[in-house]
């Protein structure tokens, strides 16, 4: 009886695995709709988001606040005094909020913050100089000092005194103490 249950159970074995291939058929017909479908809906979600980037207006790159704006001019204008720097952050704000330069007012910030970087590099290798550089630096002013007409000295002793040339205040004081050693252009002769 036992062999009879056996040999009657591989020969339903093919059948039922024939029975089982279209139930398997079925079902990966059904996943492989699925699938599909899910891929259709993935795509159309792109398409509409791609739509939906088209009309979102990104805030500008370099639209600074006031904070931002402030500390850009403060760490960038060292060697101006704190009443200069605020004059600064003023005609600046003036100038940014001017209806006229909205077109261009991310290309003025970026030009701003270009020159506070170049300002402080600028003032930063100034004050690494050793003493014998800045002796040099100062001797080469004044050199240049001596060439220029008298008008023309006033407005650079009047720019130095004023102290919004990047200098480190030590070379800035060394250079108008130089230039108080010049005789006046009636005194000497300019070189021609």
């Amino acid at each position: 009886m036992r062999r009879s249950l056996v040999c009657l159970l591989l020969a339903l074995l093919p059948s039922v695995s024939f029975a089982a291939e279209p139930l398997t058929l079925l079902l990966m017909h059904i996943l492989r709709e699925q699938i599909a479908s899910a891929i259709q809906e993935a795509i159309e979600n792109a398409e509409r988001e791609k739509e939906r980037q088209k009309y979102v207006i990104p805030p500008p790159v370099y639209d600074l606040d006031d904070h931002k704006l402030k500390t850009l001019i403060d760490e960038g204008f060292v060697h101006l005094t704190s009443a200069q720097r605020e004059e600064v952050f003023a005609s600046v704000k003036r100038i940014l909020s001017d209806p006229q330069n909205a077109a261009i007012k991310p290309m003025l910030v970026q030009e701003l913050a270009f020159k506070a970087s170049a300002v402080r590099q600028a003032h930063e290798q100034l004050a690494r100089l050793s003493e014998a550089e800045k002796r040099a630096v100062v001797a080469q002013a004044r050199e240049e000092y001596q060439k220029l007409p008298p008008e023309e000295r006033q407005q650079m002793l009047q720019v130095l005194r004023s102290g919004v040339v990047p200098l480190p205040r030590d070379l800035s004081e060394m250079i108008l103490a130089e230039f108080s050693t010049v005789p006046a252009a009636g005194d000497a002769r300019r070189p021609e």
